[in-house]
């Protein structure tokens, strides 16, 4: 998960880096779009991920069953990929780490006025949170020094991405059902079909002749 989440973050930098130089206002308007998609992709990922998760941790329980004949047979490796909450809160932490860490650092350091070690960590944290600036550019355009809006989007920004991915995985579940109950369905349907056809194939019983 944070692996598709860093992806995706590295992304938006990058259009964010080439939308910069048009103004303030294309930025925005560019910024929140992209970032509006980078977040339903993020959904859309994340449900990927659950419903994969949840495919991983059928095979886990047919495993873990001593009657079953796969039993034994999944390693400790796969067993972490099933769907699990936990699973997701740790994807979103990871992805969240080096964003709010950097963050925090810059906080800090400016609140100290360690120079130049705050003025470095400022555009870090800077460019980390580049594809979230666009919301707050409404509000604020002061990124020089620390104010309240920008500690905020510092501390929040982490977390906007790897929650939407996390909300897509908590999807799973409900997905695994649905694909299984279509799945079930899928198959009532052949056999009905199969058994339709046996009857019209059926030879008719001839009459003796007279």
């Amino acid at each position: 998960m944070w692996r598709s989440n860093a992806t995706t973050l590295a992304m938006l930098i990058v259009l964010n880096l080439a939308m910069f130089t048009l103004g303030t206002t294309p930025w925005t308007v560019l910024g929140l779009i992209c970032l509006a998609g980078a977040l339903f992709l993020s959904f859309r990922q994340g449900m990927a991920f659950g419903h994969e998760a949840c495919c991983i941790l059928q095979t886990v329980a047919r495993a873990r069953d001593p009657q079953s004949p796969s039993y034994g047979q999944v390693d400790e490796k796969v067993q972490r990929r099933a769907w699990d909450v936990s699973t997701g809160v740790k994807g979103v932490l990871l992805s969240a780490l080096i964003p709010y860490v950097a963050g925090c650092l810059y906080i800090v350091l400016s609140l100290l006025k360690a120079h130049p070690a705050d003025v470095v960590m400022r555009l870090v944290s800077w460019v980390l949170a580049l594809p979230f600036w666009p919301a707050m550019l409404p509000f604020s355009q002061t990124f020089d020094r620390l104010t309240g809006p920008v500690a905020a989007v510092l501390m929040i920004s982490p977390f906007v991405l790897p929650l939407c991915t996390f909300a897509g995985y908590m999807q799973g579940p409900r997905l695994w059902a649905k694909s299984e109950k279509a799945m079930a369905e899928g198959k009532r349907r052949a056999k009905a079909k199969s058994r339709v056809g046996r009857k019209k194939s059926a030879p008719k019983a001839q009459r003796p002749e007279i």
